[in-house]
């Protein structure tokens, strides 16, 4: 469950890549798909409003790395109070953390999963998105009331 013993060689990254694939292919999961960036983009029926996950493998460390995307863009101007409470949400985290991109204003959710020169098992790929998706899902509306109305942002990488 916890990973192959299928060693990463200098064909890691695809091999990896291959893996994600194979473990959203398996659960019939619609996703859309860079194969020259090895990234997945995948859209999940959330309580409050969809998550929108991306999945990339890193070509420059050992990690598949996990984002969700919020719907949201803050104004320069409200940074501070919300930092402040992704601080507080952040805290309560296990795993992961939501985070503001300064130079966009976009908020998201992110998680980078190590490798330790494994390649990962289908389980524990679609585990981690569980975990990822649930995790967005649990926090979006306390993430949603920090941000001031009429700043929402439709992300045309999913429609």
């Amino acid at each position: 469950m916890f990973g192959s013993v299928r060693r990463l060689t200098a064909d890691g990254p695809a091999r990896i890549y291959k893996e994600i694939r194979a473990a959203f292919d398996s659960e019939n999961l619609a996703y859309r798909e860079d194969a020259l960036k090895r990234e997945i983009w995948c859209l999940f029926e959330g309580d409050d409003m969809p998550v929108k996950l991306s999945v990339s493998v890193s070509d420059e460390a050992p990690m598949i790395m996990f984002d969700c995307l919020l719907d949201f863009k803050a104004p320069d101007k409200s940074f501070g109070p919300i930092l402040e409470g992704l601080n507080v949400i952040n805290s309560s985290l296990h795993f992961g953390a939501f985070i503001l991109n300064p130079e966009t204003g976009r908020l998201l959710y992110r998680y980078h999963f190590l490798l330790d020169g494994r390649i990962p098992s289908r389980d524990v790929i679609l585990a981690v998105v569980k975990m990822v998706v649930d995790t967005v899902d649990a926090n979006d509306g306390a993430i949603k009331a920090l941000i001031p109305e009429k700043t929402s942002f439709a992300d045309p990488m999913f429609g």
